[in-house]
């Protein structure tokens, strides 16, 4: 399993995003991220954003499912139950989108629709941790490459919290909970998973 690779290396970005909100930087690291942008990137952040959708979902759940039936339904389960977490999480705190901070400081991305409200905490980012650390979690043993394959993951689902702060929908402290509530979900589902015999 890529437990200790991919959890260190995401869980370690998450510790930096966490102490940079509790110092006071939750929204200036925003709009540093956000005035990176460029018209060479807009368009790919655009669609590499779009993929915590529904294309990483169906990747990892194809994979689960080819792998074995059981993990597959498992992890589906799992997800729909992080996904009604963070809807009802939004709800509940309707909490402001970087737009309704400060309009003035959002740049206007054409072909970007730009969110006003329930940014708490960024289902995008939470999905890309989850789907991503799943697959980490089931690479299997007797393949190659561990360590790379578990980096480029993690590589992939932090780039997801990225583009989310890049395209202004949201801040760092709404990645931050995305990617931690992702985490914890999936570290209670593998746990679980295993205490029913549904992971060998």
């Amino acid at each position: 399993m890529l437990r200790q690779p991919y959890f260190l290396f995401t869980g370690l970005v998450l510790i930096l995003g966490w102490s940079a909100v509790a110092l006071g930087f939750n929204m200036s690291f925003t709009w540093w991220v956000h005035q990176l942008g460029n018209n060479s990137f807009d368009d790919f952040f655009i669609h590499f954003s779009a993929l915590a959708e529904w294309a990483l979902i169906l990747a990892a759940a194809s994979i689960a499912l080819i792998r074995d039936w059981k993990r597959g339904l498992w992890m589906g389960l799992a997800l729909g139950i992080q996904a009604l977490l963070v809807a009802g999480i939004k709800s509940a705190l309707n909490a402001p989108r970087p737009i309704e901070i400060n309009a003035q400081l959002v740049r206007l991305i054409p072909h970007l629709e730009i969110h006003h409200w329930q940014a708490f905490p960024s289902g995008h980012t939470a999905v890309g941790f989850f789907t991503m650390g799943w697959l980490a979690l089931n690479y299997p043993d007797k393949y190659n490459h561990k360590r790379m394959v578990a980096a480029i993951l993690a590589i992939l689902a932090i780039g997801i919290g990225y583009s989310r702060m890049y395209l202004a929908q949201h801040s760092l402290i709404d990645v931050c909970a995305g990617g931690s509530l992702a985490l914890i979900l999936l570290t209670l589902s593998d746990h679980f998973g295993r205490k029913l015999n549904i992971h060998e």
